[in-house]
């Protein structure tokens, strides 16, 4: 009897022990499968010669390698490292050069790279870093402030240059993963990856015009990383890693990213014609707030006073006019109120609408016209024309 009592003993362990171990087994299967690949758990298979396909890594069937490494070897050999010198001056007004660093993809086996604008601005020499460690220099196709993008040109000579595949911007869902290569801090050839956190944010560019639908991620994305790609589950340039939301200046999860549908646009343009074609009206305006127009006794609260008005532009031939003194008139200034028919009271809304029309479109503007003290109203239609290569960068629309 005692001697069954050892066994019941020796029993009712091993069964508990035996359970954990199953149940272990249970729980990571589980999270394999749930985890979709993430983990980079290894697929039941060992020692198969093929890989999975990235779409079935992504979606956690056939693996074999974490999906994010199959993505950065398919698409990382066409990611380059940009180093650029700007000449500058010191306080004592001495020459100097500064270094700036960013990234790029290649979208031609020629030798064009993808960019952004910031990562090149203003730089004297460019140097182009392959993957393999070769450096190129690198000669400005074209850029584009209004877009913070930039088309690179090197000579390959011998080298046979790997190539991107650009996909369809317009196909992100929210959530999508997405992977992020480029040269943070100059830590060169760096992967990230996250999810799309929206598709739906807008940001300014440096001349004030508005980028819309820009992609969020919580990919991380430092300074280094502008001008390289942001990558679908399937190794397609899905937009280019533009800037970040922070407070401590490095990553917080909030990556922006111009789509590359964009781009493609662009990148047309600048191989064309060296620049983007855009429409314009030619004229400057200033925002009128309440406290701006009682302080200059205006009939309106708000709108779009016309500051300037280029010669020979499309808003001079429809007779717009900026702020003059006419002889036994007085002053005369025009306000613009509406375009296409609704309230517009900032720049950016009026710049937007514009640079969306084609370049031989039209425009129709509501304006409050002041003549010797007369107030009236009137609506003109403006035929745009295509933004002359000596237009200032900025402020005008």
């Amino acid at each position: 009897m005692a001697k069954r009592k050892v066994a019941y003993s020796l029993v009712i362990p091993l069964v508990l022990l035996i359970g954990f171990f199953l149940g272990t087994g249970v729980g990571t299967t589980l999270y394999a499968q749930e985890s979709g690949g993430r983990a980079g758990v290894a697929s039941a298979k060992q020692g198969t010669s093929n890989p999975a396909p990235v779409a079935q890594l992504a979606n956690g069937t056939g693996l074999e390698t974490n999906f994010v490494t199959q993505v950065f070897e398919q698409a990382g050999p066409a990611v380059v490292y940009v180093t650029t010198q700007v000449q500058g001056f010191d306080f004592f007004m001495g020459p100097t050069i500064r270094e700036g660093m960013g990234s790029g993809f290649i979208v031609d086996a020629q030798g064009l790279i993808l960019t952004n604008y910031h990562v090149i601005q203003g730089a004297s020499s460019i140097t182009v870093v392959l993957a393999n460690g070769k450096e190129l220099t690198a000669k400005v196709v074209g850029s584009d402030i209004s877009t913070d993008l930039a088309v690179l040109r090197v000579s390959p000579g011998s080298e046979n240059l790997p190539v991107v595949k650009l996909g369809d911007s317009s196909k992100l869902r929210v959530g999508d993963w997405v992977i992020a290569i480029g040269n943070p801090y100059g830590f060169n050839r760096t992967v990230t990856f996250g999810v799309v956190s929206s598709n739906e944010r807008s940001i300014r560019a440096a001349d004030q015009r508005t980028i819309a639908n820009v992609i969020q991620t919580d990919a991380a994305i430092n300074p280094g990383n502008s001008g390289g790609p942001l990558l679908n589950a399937s190794g397609e340039v899905v937009a280019i890693n533009s800037a970040i939301l922070s407070k401590s200046g490095g990553s917080e999860g909030i990556g922006l990213s111009i789509p590359i549908n964009v781009a493609k646009g662009i990148m047309d343009d600048l191989l064309k014609y060296g620049r983007v074609l855009r429409a314009w009206m030619g004229i400057e305006v200033v925002e009128i707030s309440p406290r701006f127009a009682a302080r200059y006794n205006l009939p309106v609260k708000e709108g779009l006073l016309v500051r300037e008005v280029y010669k020979d532009s499309p808003a001079a031939k429809t007779g717009i006019l900026p702020p003059v003194e006419k002889p036994n008139v007085g002053v005369v200034l025009d306000i613009i109120t509406k375009v296409d028919g609704k309230a517009v009271k900032d720049y950016t809304t009026l710049i937007d609408v514009v640079r969306s029309k084609p370049v031989d479109g039209k425009i129709e503007l509501g304006l409050v016209h002041i003549e010797g003290g007369q107030v009236s109203e009137k609506t003109v239609t403006v035929h745009l024309a295509p933004l002359p290569e000596n237009a200032p960068i900025t402020g005008a629309i």
